[in-house]
């Protein structure tokens, strides 16, 4: 009974680094997506301010 219990034992141990090692994988890939992520909205919110302040300044053109 004790070798059931040892046995079963290492086997949950070793899910549970097995299961940990795979959680790490995906949180570092989770923070490189995120980094990506962070990088794009910040080059869609400059070239939207570019977008606007080329718009304002056409329009202000043609008014006068």
């Amino acid at each position: 009974m004790l070798k059931k219990i040892l046995k079963e034992i290492q086997k949950l141990e070793k899910e549970k680094e097995t299961k940990s090692v795979s959680k790490k994988k995906l949180e570092l890939e989770i923070n490189e997506l995120s980094n990506k992520l962070k990088q794009l909205y910040s080059i869609k919110n400059e070239f939207e301010k570019i977008e606007n302040n080329a718009n304002d300044y056409f329009n202000s053109k043609q008014n006068e």
